[in-house]
């Protein structure tokens, strides 16, 4: 049997990292032990099997690669991003509020850290803090549909009917498929006494939602 020499083991133990062939289904620890890799070429590969580990829905395991890396790189800003939205998929909204605002302070060009982090501060009922990030969301986006549509919610949440109609039509010019902001026209024009235009809006919820369910 041919013994490999170190190098060519290391050089070998690379390539199927980078390739995540053999490593995916492995505990982050036993990367480092594995093979001698550069910080920067760890943190690629941590990067990648995290993002691997997203897609199986493997949200606990993704955020401690992210964990991992934020501990070595607190101003890491690809991972604390990528940890808030762990964190929002995983519905801890405290966490990722704390996160995505330290990401927003080192970089304010990314739209989707707003609109997370005003999705945080929604689901804790800081509609004050949520309006100003989402507001910032479509400000970097301004094609950004959801924002416009958790721009609606606060407003109907604060009886704010029309100001709300506007943020829901933004979202379907945007969007056309957007179910929801169909629902929540509905609701809005219901609150203003609008009934004929609800109704109309209803309506075209439910025929989407039919040709979904048709399909």
């Amino acid at each position: 049997m041919e013994v490999k020499s170190t190098n060519e083991l290391k050089y070998y133990g690379k390539a199927l990292a980078i390739n995540l062939k053999k490593f995916l289904d492995r505990t982050v620890d036993k990367y480092n032990n594995l093979f001698t890799l550069t910080p920067e070429e760890s943190k690629e590969v941590f990067l990648e099997i995290s993002q691997e580990m997203e897609e199986k829905g493997d949200y606990k395991g993704a955020g401690e690669v992210y964990k991992k890396i934020v501990a070595s790189e607190p101003n890491n800003v690809n991972a604390l991003f990528k940890l808030g939205k762990v964190y929002s998929n995983t519905g801890q909204f405290s966490e990722a509020r704390e996160v995505l605002k330290k990401v927003v302070v080192l970089d304010n060009s990314i739209a989707q850290a707003f609109y997370l982090l005003g999705s945080a501060h929604f689901a804790l009922d800081e509609n004050k803090e949520a309006m100003e990030a989402f507001k910032k969301a479509v400000e970097l986006n301004p094609g950004y549909a959801e924002a416009y549509y958790k721009i609606g919610l606060i407003f109907d949440a604060r009886s704010e009917h029309d100001q709300a109609i506007e943020a829901y039509q933004k979202t379907i010019s945007f969007s056309p498929d957007f179910v929801k902001a169909y629902q929540s026209l509905g609701f809005a024009y219901e609150s203003k006494g609008m009934r004929e235009e609800a109704v109309k809006y209803f309506k075209k919820a439910i025929d989407m939602e039919e040709r979904r369910g048709g399909k």
